[in-house]
């Protein structure tokens, strides 16, 4: 049987997430204070070394289903006005934030992440590396942060995000990074050639999408500002095209029955408008497609059981 996308995915797994069936009741920034490692530099990184690995896991485990739910809760808000089904300014800026959210969870899933630290958080790592008696490669203060866990070498490598602009861009920045990873570690694996090209080519078509052919690796972001604050696109008063906020809901309920697939998506789209909704949907569906795959494999005792899954089956006709 060829092998697909999702299942594919499984070689970016963070290793030991898949069998993690505790959750800490706090985000990774809290982890920072009440973990304890050993500090140490390599190059521009600051590394914590002799974790606790199951701790860690916990705690993106934790941030996993925050996410997760965050989400499914975006996506399941987006709503038709009878009145107004032109509408569509929120539901896009709703689908965009949808499939952010869902990026954070791929990142986290493959344990590899920006996220914002404040010099309150930082602390701890502060003391830390002082106690060592060592200069950290960089000033541990308020910014954006890019985290990268290694749990097979019970390792946490920190470094500054070097990119410009803000949140937004550190996510796509780092999600292409990933899929270009995801890329190499399909040409190492032990697959079928013509799954590895298959494959490798959805990955291209993927990155390439998001990316509009490569021209801006955070488009996406571009394109939700332009819809939120200078009100574009056609999407707000006076309304332009056919499209219609009954055919995003539409969709919305396809894939949340599981009835799409990544590959629904990737095809080229000349018009932003409808390239962004599918940059959107093409991630929502990838992303839930492994937090699906992810508790297939762990089963019953599987952290992810109370996050997505548990918001999900609350919905009343809109289970997965």
């Amino acid at each position: 049987m060829a092998v697909g996308l999702v299942e594919a995915s499984r070689l970016m797994w963070c290793p030991g997430l898949g069998q993690q069936s505790s959750i800490a009741s706090k985000p990774f920034q809290a982890w920072l204070s009440e973990a304890t490692y050993m500090p140490s530099v390599s190059g521009k990184n600051l590394l914590l070394s002799n974790i606790g690995v199951q701790q860690l896991l916990s705690f993106i485990a934790h941030d996993i289903n925050r996410c997760a739910s965050a989400a499914s809760e975006t996506l399941n808000n987006i709503r038709h006005l009878d009145n107004l089904p032109k509408s569509l300014g929120w539901p896009y800026v709703k689908l965009y934030y949808s499939s952010l959210f869902y990026v954070h969870v791929l990142l986290r899933l493959w344990g590899r992440f920006p996220i914002f630290l404040t010099t309150k958080e930082l602390l701890p790592v502060r003391e830390a590396v002082s106690a060592y008696a060592f200069s950290p490669p960089f000033k541990l203060e308020t910014g954006q942060y890019l985290v990268h866990a290694d749990t097979s070498s019970r390792t946490i490598k920190i470094s500054v995000d070097p990119g410009a602009g803000g949140s937004h861009e550190a996510v796509w920045r780092e999600l292409h990074k990933a899929l270009s990873e995801f890329s190499s570690l399909i040409s190492c694996s032990n697959y079928l050639k013509t799954d590895i090209v298959t494959i490798q080519d959805q990955i291209r078509k993927l990155s390439s999408l998001i990316s509009n052919e490569s021209r801006n690796l955070s488009w996406p972001s571009q394109m939700r500002n332009s819809i939120q604050y200078r009100q574009s696109e056609g999407v707000w008063y006076p309304y332009k095209g056919k499209n219609k906020t009954s055919q995003i809901e539409s969709e919305i309920s396809e894939i949340t029955a599981g009835k799409r697939q990544v590959l629904d998506y990737l095809a080229p789209v000349s018009d932003d408008i409808i390239r962004l909704r599918h940059v959107c949907f093409a991630l929502i569906v990838f992303a839930r497609g492994v937090l699906v795959d992810m508790a297939a494999v762990a089963g019953q005792k599987s952290f992810l059981k109370f996050g997505q899954r548990k918001f999900e089956d609350q919905l009343p006709n809109r289970a997965i």
